[in-house]
Order: C-alpha cells, then sequence, then structure tokens
C-alpha cells in the first residue's frame, strides 16, 4: 500500500484540515488523504481523555518539578540553550518561541523575545505541554513518536493552538536513550516545510554537544585516575590543562591554568626538547622546580595536533620503589619469625626490636648461617620504613669492576656496554627504604669510601655522573668477619667501620643457644613432611641427643639443611641415630676437641645430653627416666653422679 503523500502548506490545504477538524470534532469520519493517520490518532487519544477541544486552560508553573528536572538535565540544558538562542536568531520571525522539553514534556527552556513568549504562553519554563494536558502539539507528539514531527494548524487539538504551527526533534543522549525534544513553535503564516529541517539540524548539533561533554567528563575522570602526572601544554608551553596528582607533585593548591611550563621546568635542553623540536621521549630523567623545592621524575612528551604537547610525570622515587618490588626487593620475615628462647637469642632480639625503632645504622655479626638477613628483615618490617622497598645487596657475589655501577648506578655513556639512557643503583632502588649490605667485608676499598660519603651526606652521584641526588636510605650492615682485624690488614676502611658501628648486634651461633636445637629441629620435621605430603615424623631420643650435642658449624641453616634431607630419605616415621648424616656420625668419635679434652661430639656426650633429654621429658621422675632409658635406677644414678647433673633442676616446684 503507496503511503499519501501530503501537499506543502497553503491556505487551501490548511482549510481542508479546519474543515476535517470540524468533522472530527462533530463525530465524523475524518479523510485520510488530508489528515496523516499520527494526527487522527493524537486527536483519539484526546477525545478518550476528555480533553477540551475549543479552550485550553493553562496549568501553573511547577517550580519543585522545574528545579529537581534542572539538576537532573543540567547538561542538557547547558548544551541546549547557546544553540537554542541561534536557532531564534537564524529565522529572523517575530512571534516565535524555541522550547526544551524533557521526557514528561516539562519545558526546561526557552529562548525568545519576552513579547513573542506571550504569544506561546504554554511554552514558559515549568509548564507542561504533553498531549495528555495540553492535547494535539509538536512537543507531546515527538515525545510519544520517538521521532521529528510537524503540527500545523487545525492539527492541534484544542482549537485554541490552531494559530501555531510546530516543529520538533526529539534528543537522545550518548546511549541513544530519549531525554528530550527541541521544539519551534512559530505563527502559521511563518512556518515553512524547511523548517523541520533546521530544528532536527539544532537537536542532532544538542545531542554532539552533549557527546563531547560527555567525552571531556570521562577524560578528566581518567585523567585523574591515573597514577601519573599529566601536563597539556598548549602554544609556547602555556598550561592548558593539568590533573590532580601532576598539582600534587608540584605542590600546588590549585590547577596553574595559563601559567608556562618554563615557570616550573627550568632545564634548556628538556625545555627545547620538549615546545622547539616536538619529538617525543619516554620516562627522561629531569628535575622540576616544585614548591616544595627539588622534584626528581622521569618525564615523558607526546605532541599531538599542530601546537599541543601532552607531559607525562611519574615520580623517580616511586618508579624506583616499583623498580625494587618487581625485583623481589621486599621483606617478608618479621619477628615472630625468629624461634628460640635460649637466653642469648633473646637479648639479640631485644636489641633489634630497638634498632627497629631508630633510623640509625645497624651492623648485624654473626656466623653464616645464622640468619642475619632474617634479622634485617624482622627489623625493616618492625620500622616506620615497612611500606618502602626492602633491597638487599651481597657485597662478596659483586664482581669488583662493578661494585660502584651496582651500588651507584650510572649515567648514559658512562663506559662501554651501558645502558643508553643509564640506570640507577641499588641504593637509589632502596630510596625511602632499607638497604641490607649483607657480606659488607667483602666490599672493595674503593666502593667504601662512596660508601662513606653516602652516609655521612644521604647523597648518590651516579657513575659518570655530576649532580648529587638526595636519597633517603636506612643501612643495615651484616658480615661474619672480624672488622677490627679487617681494619689492621688494610682490608676495611676504619672510618668506614665506626660508621656503621652504631648499634651493633650479636646474633648468636645455634651451638650457644641451649634447648633452641631441639624446638628448631621439631619446626623442622613438621614443615618438611607437610610439603611431603608425609605423615609426621618423629626423632628418636638418641638421634636428638646426637643433634643437640653436634657443633653445627653452619648453624641453622646446616640443621634445615639436615631435617630436609633425613625427611626426604626416610621410609618409616621415625628418624634413628643411625640415619643421620654421615659428617655428624663421623663427627661423634673424631671431631675436634673441646674444653674438657675430649671430642667435641662423642659418645659421653651423647650419652650426657640424652639422659638430660629424658629427664626433661619426665619431669625429673628416676623410675620412668631409667625405665625409658632401659637401665637400671643405680646405674642412672652413677651415671647422674659422672655428668654432674642434679635431677631436681626437671622438677616441678
Amino acid at each position: 500500500m503507496e503511503r499519501p503523500v501530503y501537499p506543502p502548506l497553503s491556505k487551501e490545504r490548511m482549510a481542508k484540515i479546519t474543515m476535517q477538524w470540524r468533522r472530527f470534532q462533530a463525530g465524523g469520519d475524518v479523510d485520510p488523504s488530508t489528515v496523516r493517520p499520527m494526527i487522527q490518532a493524537s486527536w483519539k487519544r484526546c477525545r478518550q481523555a476528555r480533553l477540551p477541544s475549543d479552550t485550553l486552560t493553562l496549568c501553573p508553573i511547577d517550580t519543585p518539578a522545574l528545579e529537581l528536572a534542572a539538576t537532573r538535565y543540567r547538561d542538557l540544558v547547558e548544551s541546549a540553550k547557546h544553540l537554542m538562542d541561534k536557532l531564534v536568531l537564524s529565522i529572523h520571525l517575530s512571534k516565535s518561541v524555541v522550547t526544551l522539553v524533557d521526557t514528561a514534556g516539562l519545558v526546561l527552556h526557552a529562548s525568545a523575545r519576552s513579547q513573542d513568549l506571550e504569544n506561546v504562553p504554554y511554552g514558559v519554563p515549568g509548564r507542561r505541554c504533553d498531549e495528555a494536558t495540553i492535547g494535539t502539539n509538536g512537543m507531546g507528539l515527538c515525545i510519544i513518536e520517538k521521532k521529528p514531527v510537524h503540527v500545523i494548524c487545525s492539527e492541534h487539538y484544542n482549537a485554541s493552538l490552531h494559530y501555531l504551527s510546530c516543529s520538533a526533534a526529539p534528543i537522545r543522549n550518548v546511549a541513544g536513550e530519549l531525554i528530550g525534544a527541541l521544539n519551534l513553535a512559530i505563527n502559521t503564516e511563518g512556518f515553512h516545510q524547511h523548517t523541520m529541517g533546521l530544528v532536527e539540524a539544532a537537536a542532532h548539533a544538542i545531542e554532539e554537544h552533549l557527546r563531547l561533554r560527555s567525552l571531556v567528563r570521562n577524560q578528566k575522570v581518567i585523567l585523574e585516575l591515573l597514577d601519573d602526572g599529566v601536563i597539556v601544554l598548549g602554544r609556547d608551553g602555556g598550561i592548558a590543562s593539568i590533573n590532580r596528582q601532576a598539582c600534587d607533585m608540584l605542590g600546588l593548591d590549585a590547577q596553574p591554568l595559563g601559567e608556562n611550563i618554563r615557570d616550573y621546568l627550568p632545564d634548556g635542553e628538556v625545555l627545547r626538547a620538549v615546545l622547539a623540536d616536538r619529538n617525543p621521549f619516554y620516562d627522561r630523567e629531569v628535575t622540576f622546580q616544585s614548591r616544595e623545592g627539588r622534584l626528581a621524575c622521569a618525564l615523558s612528551c607526546a605532541p599531538f595536533g599542530d601546537d599541543g604537547v601532552i607531559l607525562t610525570l611519574r615520580e623517580a622515587r616511586r618508579m624506583r620503589k616499583y623498580a625494587a618490588r618487581v625485583a623481589g626487593a621486599k621483606a617478608v620475615y618479621t619477628f615472630e619469625n625468629i624461634v628460640g628462647g635460649a637466653v642469648a637469642l633473646r637479648e639479640a632480639l631485644r636489641l633489634a626490636r630497638a634498632a627497629s625503632q631508630s633510623e640509625a645504622t645497624t651492623l648485624l655479626l654473626g656466623e653464616s648461617g645464622t640468619g642475619k638477613e632474617l634479622f634485617a628483615q624482622a627489623i625493616h618490617n618492625a620500622s616506620n620504613r615497612r611500606k618502602g622497598p626492602f633491597v638487599v645487596v651481597n657485597c662478596g657475589a659483586l664482581p669488583r669492576n662493578l661494585v660502584q655501577s651496582e651500588l651507584f648506578g650510572y649515567v648514559a655513556g658512562a663506559f662501554s656496554g651501558a645502558l643508553k639512557e643509564g640506570s640507577p643503583g641499588k641504593f637509589e632502588l632502596a630510596d625511602g627504604g632499607t638497604l641490607f649490605l649483607d657480606e659488607i667485608g667483602e666490599m672493595p676499598l674503593e666502593a667504601q669510601v662512596s660508601l662513606l660519603r653516602l652516609l655521612q651526606e644521604s647523597e648518590v652521584t651516579r657513575l659518570g655522573g655530576k649532580q648529587a641526588k638526595r636519597i633517603d636510605v636506612r643501612i643495615i650492615a651484616a658480615t661474619n668477619k672480624d672488622l677490627p682485624t679487617a681494619i689492621r690488614n688494610n682490608a676495611f676502611r676504619g672510618d668506614l667501620y665506626y660508621r656503621l658501628n652504631v648499634l651493633t648486634i650479636h646474633i648468636p651461633p645455634l651451638r650457644r643457644r641451649e634447648g633452641d636445637i631441639q624446638l628448631l629441629a621439631r619446626i623442622f620435621l613438621e614443615k618438611f613432611a607437610t610439603s611431603l605430603h608425609k605423615k609426621q615424623i618423629r626423632l628418636s631420643r638418641e638421634a636428638m641427643a646426637a643433634l643437640e650435642t653436634y657443633q653445627w658449624p653452619g648453624n641453622v641453616r646446616e640443621l634445615e639443611n639436615c631435617i630436609e634431607r633425613l625427611v626426604n630419605v626416610s621410609p618409616g616415621d621415625s628418624i634413628n641415630i643411625t640415619d643421620l648424616p654421615q659428617d655428624i656420625m663421623a663427627d661423634m668419635a673424631r671431631g675436634p676437641l673441646g674444653a674438657a679434652g675430649e671430642p667435641a661430639m662423642s659418645l659421653k656426650r651423647i650419652q650426657k645430653a640424652l639422659i638430660l633429654e629424658t629427664l626433661r621429658e619426665t619431669g625429673g621422675n628416676f623410675r620412668r627416666t631409667s625405665s625409658i632409658l632401659n637401665i637400671s635406677r643405680t646405674t642412672l644414678y652413677a651415671k647422674l653422679k659422672q655428668y654432674g647433673i642434679t635431677a631436681d633442676t626437671f622438677r616441678a616446684p
């Protein structure tokens, strides 16, 4: 079926429409070739709603609803105002009014001269122009149909509006949802078929403006969410936009819009690269002049358009912190991980806890395997620097020719093979945290000079560089060497030793931690049995006595390795003395001589340790002890006298 073609507006057509309107009001049928189906459907809805067709009583201005809608549709109104004013001016006709309504038909804004607005009183902001209120009209029909419409002369349901002709177009948000309509009402004699095109174009422009506002708002939100500082520069370096992160980095309370980047970036070479050369670069180390002093950061530059430049700033300390974290520079152990009850260990822990509340340089002394790094991590995690990096440097593992560059970093081109952008050293990576210098006694003398200067000045100069960088690092050093002897042998600088020896903590060897061997052995047994999905394994009394008698030159590390081996090779749920490693068994007979002239680990010492272990377990009960050891009580008394053991020591008071 072909759609009817409606001729342009003319006096003859207006007369025909008026005739059809009267026939409808009289209850007769209308001619579909004259009255469009959309208009007929609207007339029928109005009749069914019993709306008046002769006079129109304006509804009162709904001020509360207008105030609420003004907040909800703020972006729509602000985007439409200017375009509505331009549309009115482009018409060049009097008695024309451009109105903006929401989806409920509430007038949000009107553009017209005051006398023209009197010609269209229902277009006053706060009134309602929906179909249910004033009958068939351009705005109301546009909201219902959700498409551009025009309503001319007698197509209005109410006769009081027949002098007007309206063109309305829908307005949608960025999601494509209908949020309102734009309407041009004009006296019918001034109406033209092209009016609809003007209104549609204006509505489309409003939608584009809304889209741009949404885009700009989203961009601002994204900029504020970025961890990097972002500065947008215009021609000649004027600051056009800046996010909160950049303001915070530069110590600014308000955005310095309109100011010049030259006020904050004094480096002439960098300024030339940004403003004159306009070549992109990434993570170039520069120094900004902030309100709080100098700010070292990595600067990236990305030109856009004909004149614009986007700068991103990454604070150098924060980048080094991330780099240290990625490199595994993190302390995981705390004082709760240091197990033992020996008096010497408790004293070391007391000093370590005191050191954690201080910024003083700390020196950890102890044999290999005693847990010096464990202490260092615990001190860091209990200090105010716990959120900063914990960087470990094994001074004995660094090649002598690379010590300086590894510790202090280097600038571009400092030596053959150097990275072209340079590299920070361990001290810079530890900025804001703790640097643990393990095996400090192995550090070359030339590096000791630079370390001493850093401890005195709290500044580091990269290899090949001239500019010193201020850093905030807490130093914990550790060694198993006798540093005073190394000083006498000219292998260690005395002035550096005195600088490091502010807080000194002696970590006792395992052989001097009475009772801790048994405690640690049981902890390691449970740990490795669990990891290997084995049943719980126990050590026999003879095996435990042998472990307690052994001297453990490798200390806790050696004990842990020994227990791991035993758990791996043990076929059952018990470990006997014959299962112990060969070096421990051999030491029972031919270990180094102890203070009494007997081997450090002999059968007599194991026998004594076994009796002590059993008495401790039985609470000093002679009968149970002799039964467990399978010896007579007379023999037990003799052994106690021989070894100088008093049973009352193990009995509860």
